[in-house]
């Protein structure tokens, strides 16, 4: 299975962003809407910028609101990530409102921004647009690797990401990585058992390791601020040589 390479968005609010990312080589990025300060307006701007360049755009979002979601997927997003997904009844709403009949029952406006304003026969584009709209469930709890298999089996439903993170402070094993190894391993086959594909949202070789050897195949290995970060203190550190 090909390797799909993301970067998370946390905070930064710059609309041509997705073009210097499909630059430089990515398949998707994550406009994180569960922690990161993004309006709609904003993530509005990535999602018309990131159709044009040609990169996926997913929106991680807190909780399942049919407002939200709706207003997402109508400006172009390519999809949805739902942040801490402990059991099936919570993607299989998100399905629900992602996805048009007969998977799911989102609503239809057409003159926007997801049919680049021309609207298409509709019969033809419900059916392209659920085939093309991706439905994520971040596992990052202990409930929720119990109970990835079941979500992975939800109709409408892409695939798994593990959030290693919030998983080992939910299990009280923060440091443990043998713990998160095992999760990443047991996500990773839930996925598979239900024809899906998983991934993973961490940059640490250990993990990452790991879960490519599972068979994962999407990966989200950093952020925006991470590498900003780590380049201008780069960049002070070899100033510091030249100077």
């Amino acid at each position: 299975m090909n390797k799909k390479i993301g970067i998370m968005v946390n905070e930064i609010v710059f609309p041509n962003l997705p073009v210097i990312l499909k630059n430089a080589g990515y398949d998707f990025m994550l406009l994180d809407c569960e922690h990161g300060p993004f309006d709609f307006a904003a993530a509005a701007a990535y999602a018309s910028v990131a159709k044009l360049c040609g990169l996926k755009m997913i929106v991680r979002i807190a909780q399942c609101l049919r407002k939200d979601i709706t207003r997402y997927m109508d400006m172009g997003a390519d999809g949805v990530l739902l942040a801490m997904t402990s059991d099936a009844a919570q993607i299989e709403e998100v399905v629900r409102y992602a996805k048009y009949a007969p998977v799911g029952k989102r609503g239809i406006s057409t003159m926007r921004a997801h049919t680049m304003y021309a609207p298409p026969a509709l019969a033809g584009y419900m059916r392209e647009a659920n085939e093309k709209t991706f439905v994520y469930a971040q596992i990052e709890t202990a409930e929720g690797v119990k109970n990835a298999r079941d979500i992975a089996s939800v109709r409408g439903v892409d695939g798994l990401l593990f959030g290693p993170n919030d998983y080992a402070c939910d299990i009280a094993a923060a440091g443990d990585g043998a713990a998160v190894c095992k999760a990443i391993v047991s996500v990773a086959e839930s996925a598979a058992a239900a024809g899906k594909e998983s991934g993973l949202i961490s940059g640490v070789p250990e993990f990452v390791k790991t879960a490519a050897a599972a068979g994962m195949s999407v990966f989200s290995l950093a952020s925006e601020l991470g590498l900003l970060s780590a380049a201008v203190k780069e960049n002070v550190r070899s100033a510091g040589e030249l100077l």
